[in-house]
């Protein structure tokens, strides 16, 4: 049993060092070296294709900056604002009482607040993108699997059981099913607001006759939709590989030592 603990650590950083940070880098290298792309020349590139034939058989890694299009608009559940795209969770907070004997054998009252998640939905509708250059919208398929979807949490509460007929979502629900223990609801949406400037990195490629931008066949190329710049995402890409190779070489020290310690 004593080199379970040290073994893991030893193998986490592994892991850490020539995995997770590796992974990180080729993710900032990408997004350094990429040439932004505008929609016209994307668009023009495919017309050249489709005139040799290629049309639907042509894919390429690009990079994108502009704005989403909100051709229908949708409600986000809890906050009631129009917005282009919504993440939403619903959590049910409950306070659950446990008796116990402490050491003396003393009978007493445990109070344990618990989280039991009831809901997360994503809107369905397909999100389109356009640009500066006027030269029409692409599709972003950001519900395909493989998306790196960066948006922000824009709402954030816990309402009590008592409060919640305020909020639209659960005018047609009855509480009194949740039972007497439920304290309340913790409310949370993601969302792409209307308009929104977008970061995107993806293979483009024609599907129905619209230009899609989605995951690539290349896996180690990431697919990456963000309402942060460029400059946002590169930094926090390069902290995230420091402290992956900081905390690797912090952790197979810690079990290299542990080993030594225990003299195994």
């Amino acid at each position: 049993m004593n080199i379970i603990l040290p073994a893991v650590l030893i193998i986490g950083g592994m892991l850490s060092i020539f995995y997770l940070r590796p992974k990180m880098q080729n993710k900032t290298m990408e997004m350094k070296f990429m040439q932004t792309k505008s929609i016209a020349e994307l668009r023009e590139m495919f017309d050249n294709m489709d005139n040799m034939d290629l049309g639907e058989d042509y894919r390429q890694y690009v990079e994108l900056k502009g704005n989403v299009c909100s051709q229908a608009p949708v409600m986000t559940p809890y906050s009631e604002r129009e917005v282009a795209y919504c993440e939403s969770g619903l959590t049910q907070v409950t306070e659950v009482k446990e008796q116990y004997r402490d050491n003396e054998g003393c009978l007493k009252t445990r109070v344990t607040k618990r989280d039991s998640p009831i809901s997360n939905e994503k809107t369905s509708q397909v999100i389109r993108m356009k640009d500066s250059t006027d030269a029409g919208e692409i599709v972003l398929e950001i519900q395909a699997s493989g998306c790196e979807l960066d948006i922000p949490k824009t709402f954030d509460r816990f309402e009590p059981k008592n409060n919640m007929s305020r909020y639209g979502y659960f005018s047609s629900r009855s509480y009194g099913r949740f039972g007497a223990d439920t304290l309340g609801f913790k409310m949370t949406e993601k969302t792409i607001e209307l308009n929104q400037k977008l970061y995107v990195i993806g293979e483009a490629f024609l599907s129905g006759g619209e230009i899609h931008i989605g995951k690539p066949k290349d896996s180690k190329k990431p697919f990456i939709v963000s309402t942060k710049s460029e400059e946002e995402l590169i930094n926090s890409s390069d902290r995230n590989a420091l402290f992956s190779l900081v905390g690797g070489i912090a952790a197979a020290a810690a079990g290299v030592a542990l080993i030594i310690y225990l003299n195994i």
